[in-house]
């Protein structure tokens, strides 16, 4: 869990540079939280422990897969929405319920972080990014 938690993080501060590389063009770069639902990521743990809190966990926090959909539908539909913003589940610690602007983990909009983590992509896949390359029309 501790990976996917870095993964995930590594996605928010990835689309926020993306969303600064791109500001001014017709690109909106979103970050989308699903919030926590039973999924088949969950069935990994392992031993007793970790099936008990996951079962207890899947009854009080979490919420469906199909309702995990719901931030991403309202991002991609919602006129309101902007780049740069981090959209999630309105609910309970953000784990379910109806999609709002959602608070970004601390640190994560740092643009030097960013950079960073750009430039790293970019020399490890041999491929760059050019905003004037993209399409405005």
């Amino acid at each position: 869990m501790g990976a996917y938690a870095k993964s995930k993080r590594a996605n928010i501060v990835y689309t926020l540079e993306l969303a600064r590389r791109t500001q001014g063009s017709r690109i909106e770069a979103l970050v989308i939280h699903p919030g926590a639902a039973m999924t088949g990521l969950q069935q990994h743990g392992t031993g007793a422990l970790s099936r008990i809190v996951t079962s207890i966990s899947a009854r009080l926090i979490m919420g469906s897969a199909s309702g995990a959909a719901w931030p991403s539908l309202y991002a991609a539909t919602s006129p309101q929405v902007r780049s740069g913003q981090f959209i999630g589940p309105a609910g309970r610690d953000q784990t379910s319920g109806t999609p709002k602007l959602a608070r970004l983990p601390k640190g994560a909009d740092d643009q030097a972080e960013g950079e960073r983590l750009w430039a790293a992509s970019e020399q490890l896949t041999g491929a760059t990014f050019t905003p004037g390359a993209v399409a405005t029309s």
